[in-house]
Order: structure tokens, then C-alpha cells, then sequence
């Protein structure tokens, strides 16, 4: 039995470090946060915890199936992969002959691999001349804010966050879906700091924060916008000159106070 050290493969934030115990055979057998690491301590998420059981379990999905049956029986029979990509690429020919921009792709990243994240997918689809679509549906929003305000797309230094005296989460589950940045907003507010959460859904992290604000769903930029118009007249200068668009951030806040 060994140890390998490994990462998860999975889109999220924390990237946590593992260990992977291995048999004589190559065969995971267990896998563990890695205590050394200094952000995850050891902790992983109920996903990747029994990761080594998804990937050995026998319902695990290996081969290409088609369904035997009428739809939503769950009959399906197992084919060949020759059969399985000719029988796509007799629905997609005849419309990419015709319109192939009414094709629409829909994928990101998979585990995070150079070949299923933005590698064989982008290439097939632009060779087809499939539709364009930006294949993130959740970050796009923060990175261009990030450029806009601070010139790029980073952010924030996570073990820095205990060192905040208000943490606001707008639309994010941290509990759930980013645990380990959730000990150091806690470490945060055992030095006074103030958590308020911004979600239509009462979360987990939404009831643990010192105030949810549950707006209404699609209300996000009138709040943002009212939030603005107190925040840019308090801006101090040096501060100002870090914030690219500020001046026409200002035009629309006064443009909308207007209305």
C-alpha cells in the first residue's frame, strides 16, 4: 500500500490537496484531505470524500448506451462507441447543412483535464460552426467586475478574509459549496467582524450570517445600483483612482437615481 499526493480535479475554488492510498494493483482504495495543506486542513467535501467509490461503483456509466425502451422507462441496451458518435453525427449533419448556428453547445469543463476542459469540445464545435456560447454560467459576471474595479481578473486572498470587518456573500452558498473559506469568515467575526448575505434562498450560510437580505430573484442590479449611489460619493481618493470606470459608474448611478 502507498501514498500519492494528488489535487481534486473538480471546478471549485478550494482545489483541495489529497492523499490517495493505493494497492498493489494500482487500485485506489481511500482517499483523504492532506492535513499539510495549509487552506483545506484535511477537509474535503462530501463529493470528493468517497471519491474512490464513484469511480470503482458498478452503476458507474462506461460505455455508451441507447435506449431500448419508450422514454423514461430506463431501458437502455449497450452499444459501440462507432455506433453511438455515427448515430449523433446522423442528427447533427443534416442541421448543420442547413443552419448549423441553430446548434447550440453546452459543456465547461469536466474534471478539469488539458483534453475535457476547453480543449476537444471548442475544436469540434467551431469546426461544425455550432452557435458561440460563453461556457461559464456562473463567473463571468465576477470576472469582468474584477477587471473593471481592479484591473484584473483575481481575487481575493482567501486566508485573508479573517482579517475583514464586514464580509458581504452575495448569491453564494459558502457552506456548501466553498467550505473551508466558511472557518476563516467565522474567524473573522469572532474579531468583531459583521456577516450579511444576499440570496432569494434562505441557505444554510444565509441562516448562519448575522443578516439575510432575501431579495426578490432578479433584483440584484437595482440593489447594487442603490448601494453605489452611497458608496462613489465616499470614495476616498486614492482608492478612487484604482476604480477604472468609476466616473461612468457615477453617470449611471445619477442617471437611475434620476428615474
Amino acid at each position: 500500500m502507498k501514498t500519492i499526493r494528488a489535487v481534486c480535479p473538480h471546478d471549485c475554488p478550494d482545489t483541495c490537496a489529497m492523499l490517495v492510498e493505493v494497492d498493489e494493483n494500482g487500485r485506489a482504495v481511500r482517499v483523504k484531505g492532506d492535513p499539510a495543506n495549509p487552506y483545506t486542513h484535511g477537509g474535503l467535501c462530501v463529493k470528493v470524500a468517497h471519491y474512490e467509490r464513484r469511480t470503482y461503483h458498478p452503476d458507474r456509466l462506461l460505455y455508451p448506451m441507447k435506449r431500448a425502451g419508450r422514454k423514461g422507462e430506463g431501458k437502455f441496451e449497450r452499444i459501440s462507441w462507432d455506433e453511438a458518435l455515427d448515430t449523433i453525427a446522423a442528427k447533427l449533419k443534416p442541421i448543420a447543412s442547413e443552419n448549423p448556428q441553430s446548434i447550440l453547445p453546452y459543456s465547461y469543463a469536466g474534471t478539469m483535464g488539458l483534453l475535457q476542459g476547453s480543449s476537444m469540445d471548442r475544436r469540434f464545435f467551431h469546426r461544425l460552426g455550432a452557435s458561440l456560447l460563453d461556457r461559464t454560467i456562473c463567473s463571468t459576471a465576477g470576472m469582468f467586475g474584477m477587471r473593471y474595479t481592479v484591473g484584473a481578473s483575481v481575487g481575493t486572498h482567501p486566508e485573508t478574509v479573517d482579517q475583514a470587518n464586514y464580509i458581504l456573500i452575495w448569491g453564494s452558498n459558502i457552506i456548501t459549496s466553498n467550505i473551508h473559506l466558511w472557518r476563516y469568515i467565522l474567524k473573522a467575526r469572532s474579531r468583531g467582524a459583521k456577516i450579511v448575505t444576499i440570496d432569494p434562498l434562505r441557505t444554510r450560510t444565509g441562516e448562519q450570517s448575522d443578516e439575510h437580505i432575501a431579495i426578490m430573484p432578479g433584483t440584484d442590479g437595482a440593489l447594487a445600483l442603490a448601494m453605489m449611489h452611497i458608496i462613489i460619493p465616499g470614495l476616498h481618493r486614492p482608492v478612487h483612482r484604482r476604480i477604472r470606470s468609476v466616473e461612468v459608474a457615477r453617470s449611471r448611478v445619477s442617471a437611475v437615481s434620476r428615474q
